[in-house]
């Protein structure tokens, strides 16, 4: 089955080169794409895409105005084209093996989604204390307020089928921080099954994650797309009630 990888990328000059080779390098060399999602990016790390994309017929770069992750990737999904779409984040935590493995799984449901929150993950590199305690409190606040049965909705590791995704996509809404969020809860809603996966995961330096002030951006983003959804489905009941 061919597959399709989405790379949401902003300002990553430092980090995208040594994904794109381990990628190149695991990836079979025939049926996979790799779809390079360039957010507005001011640095180089357009330069450094496109030497692979010169080199290897397998990588497109794909340029946006600044649309946020969640953004960039809706945009590559509507160009995606393979039996599988996924995507994974810019800096290579996810090794290339376990992206493969996610594909895999792919095939026997709707989709499957990496999780560094289960028993048998393999985390090699120790969390900041304040990255930790941060995704321990968003991934609780999460399940208490949307009931995904998912541990760890913002690993950066998803594929899913080609004709999910296709049903999905006109749906969401998010484009920032709770992209992964809306996208598993829109896939609960439409009635797939999308079944979580311990990974290995390598914490990357260079991230962007500041504890105190994205807990509290994610934590107010999360209230507002569960308001949304609720507002939503009231008027959903709404309608149904008019016109019986």
């Amino acid at each position: 089955m061919r597959l399709d990888i989405v790379i949401p990328a902003h300002n990553e000059e430092q980090r995208i080169d040594p994904t794109l080779w381990a990628y190149r390098r695991a990836l079979p060399p025939r049926d996979t794409r790799l779809l390079v999602a360039l957010d507005a990016c001011t640095d180089r790390t357009a330069e450094v895409v496109e030497r692979h994309v010169r080199e290897d017929p397998r990588v497109e770069s794909l340029h946006y105005p600044k649309l946020g992750k969640g953004g960039v990737i809706m945009e590559a999904f509507a160009r995606a084209d393979a039996d599988l779409v996924g995507f994974v984040d810019a800096d290579g935590a996810t090794p290339p093996g376990e992206l493969l493995r996610l594909a895999r799984i792919a095939r026997r449901t709707d989709g499957a989604i990496a999780t560094r929150r289960h028993p048998a993950s393999v985390l090699p590199v120790r969390r900041s204390m304040g990255r930790a305690v941060t995704s321990a409190a968003f991934a609780a606040g999460v399940r208490a307020l949307t009931r995904l049965p998912h541990g760890d909705t913002q690993c950066g590791a998803k594929v899913l089928r080609r004709e999910v995704v296709r049903d999905i996509l006109p749906r969401l809404s998010e484009r920032g921080f709770l992209f992964d969020v809306d996208l598993l809860l829109t896939a609960r809603d439409l009635g797939y099954r999308v079944v979580e996966v311990p990974t290995v995961w390598v914490d990357q330096e260079g991230s962007r994650v500041r504890p105190v002030a994205d807990s509290r951006r994610m934590g107010a983003s999360l209230l507002a797309l569960w308001l949304r959804r609720r507002m939503r489905g009231a008027h959903r009941d709404e309608v149904v009630r008019a016109r019986a």
